[in-house]
């Protein structure tokens, strides 16, 4: 975790559309939530924000992003004992994913404005945008190394 959040926040944050960023932690957590539980998965997104603010100075804001991200996405778990297919897993992780990227980034955009932005203006930018690059991202991730961490 502390890992991807020194590449999030040292190479994949300088990846800027209009004042939007990826969020490669949100599709961690995500994967987190989706694959073990909402409660763990909530338990890893109060830390991945915790480390991830403790990075960019916003240590509260990136705790309850994170916790939401986590709890949210863990409405798409997948237990173990279920034998769900692949084909399910992989649309329940683009679920849990689009979700907590969506929710993580209306708290994002509503709580934190540095640029002073209005809100019409800020949200569709934080939303839109940053969930877009984020599911780019996220795909690319599960095609090329979640799909094997999910195996029927």
């Amino acid at each position: 975790m502390l890992t991807l959040a020194l590449v999030q926040h040292f190479i994949v944050s300088r990846l800027l559309i209009f004042h939007a960023s990826p969020d490669i932690m949100a599709i961690f957590i995500a994967f987190v939530s989706m694959s073990i539980g909402q409660r763990t998965g909530t338990t890893f997104g109060f830390a991945a924000g915790l480390i991830g603010g403790l990075l960019t100075g916003n240590v509260g804001l990136s705790a309850l992003i994170g916790t939401v991200e986590g709890f949210s996405a863990g409405f798409f778990h997948v237990p173990e004992e279920s034998h769900a297919t692949s084909v399910k897993k992989r649309r329940m992780f683009y679920a849990a994913s689009t979700v907590a990227l969506i929710l993580g980034n209306m708290l994002l955009a509503t709580l934190h404005n540095p640029l002073s932005l209005p809100a019409y203006v800020r949200l569709p930018q934080m939303v839109g945008l940053g969930t877009i690059m984020s599911m780019v991202l996220g795909t690319l991730m599960y095609n090329f190394v979640l799909k094997k961490l999910l195996k029927d």
